[in-house]
């Protein structure tokens, strides 16, 4: 599909994964507004492109004002939750944004004709993995609330294109990463970055051997683009790179792009903190005050390979090096260093 001259709204494209979604849509020809809250979502993610695309401030919990601003649209990409704020904290789930604000967009589209909604959801919809890698096809197992929403959100994607017939297709980002993304500190990989870069040791909580499947942002635009060019309604698709880390050989592998004579070390007893709201439900450990995170995660995309022809090229080694550089230059732009 040809993108030229094309009316897409990106709701949420000020942030992370947003923004550059919104810049390869310009390059691809697409005429691009961007609808944001700017919550979590900033201007200067923007910058390259703020003056060939329409932004406009609003919230997907205001259906009057996201149904105006989807008007003359053909397409919608769905990135719109204010994910630099989850915690694991109850009062900061997000769940009107996640199951509401995504009720809004689908409504909406379909009160203003657009052609077809891609939504984000997220790994975080399998809970404990049963087995690896994960397919499409693996139980659902929601930990926190903003998972249910992601499963929630998927399963309205698929009602509106079989009650009526808007076409939608869903997908399930695996851990991503790349420039951008270190303005949120969920990551251990960002959280490794930055130390490494004071020429500090990353610190590993728990065992280390924590499999995460850490997929570059210019794979997962890839394959929103290729979601979105294919006719494939109500289908789910796993975007991942399809290979797993060990957190403790992220950590090397940082240390060893940073130069640094440092170490990984193993945080004691005594450093961890509680993190409240927090309980025990078999994919998390106690350890000390702590509750880690021991679930697993590899991504199957054989359908992705299949349907969508995705493939994706960036390396963790070659990810990380152009995260890092990014980053050190941020940190030095901001005097963080």
């Amino acid at each position: 599909m040809n993108l030229e001259g094309k009316n897409v709204m990106v709701a949420g494209g000020a942030g992370f994964i947003g923004s550059h979604i919104s810049e390869r849509l310009v390059k691809e020809g697409a005429r691009v507004v961007v609808f944001d809250s700017f919550v979590t979502g900033k201007e200067s993610n923007l910058a390259w492109v703020k003056d060939k695309i329409r932004i406009i401030r609003g919230d997907i919990l205001d259906y009057e004002s996201l149904l105006k601003a989807m008007n003359k649209m053909d397409f919608v990409i769905h990135q719109a939750f204010p994910y630099g704020d989850l915690t694991q904290s109850v009062d900061t789930q997000f769940v009107d944004s996640g199951t509401v604000g995504t009720f809004n967009v689908l409504r909406a589209a379909t009160k203003s004709g657009v052609k077809k909604v891609v939504y984000a959801s997220s790994v975080a919809v399998y809970g404990q993995h049963k087995y690896l890698p994960i397919d499409e096809e693996h139980p659902k197992d929601p930990f926190y609330p903003y998972d249910v929403t992601k499963i929630s959100s998927e399963m309205l994607c698929q009602v509106f294109t079989k009650s009526y017939g808007l076409d939608t297709v869903s997908l399930r980002y695996f851990n991503v990463y790349g420039p951008r993304y270190a303005v949120y500190d969920h990551s251990a990989l960002v959280y490794f970055l930055e130390r490494s870069i004071k020429g500090l040791p990353p610190i590993i909580y728990g065992t280390g051997k924590q499999i995460r499947d850490y997929t570059y942002i210019d794979d997962v635009v890839d394959g929103t683009m290729l979601a979105l060019k294919k006719h494939c309604p109500g289908e789910i698709f796993n975007i991942g790179f399809g290979t797993g880390t060990r957190i403790i050989d992220l950590a090397k592998k940082i240390i060893a792009v940073s130069g640094k004579n440092i170490k990984p070390e193993m945080a004691s007893t005594g450093d961890y903190r509680y993190i409240p709201g927090t309980m025990p439900y078999g994919i998390t450990k106690k350890v000390g005050r702590r509750y880690i995170d021991t679930r697993n995660f590899v991504a199957d995309i054989t359908k992705a390979k299949k349907i969508l022809r995705y493939s994706p090229k960036v390396s963790i080694d070659a990810g990380i090096k152009k995260t890092y550089g990014w980053l050190f230059s941020e940190m030095k732009k901001n005097r963080n260093l």
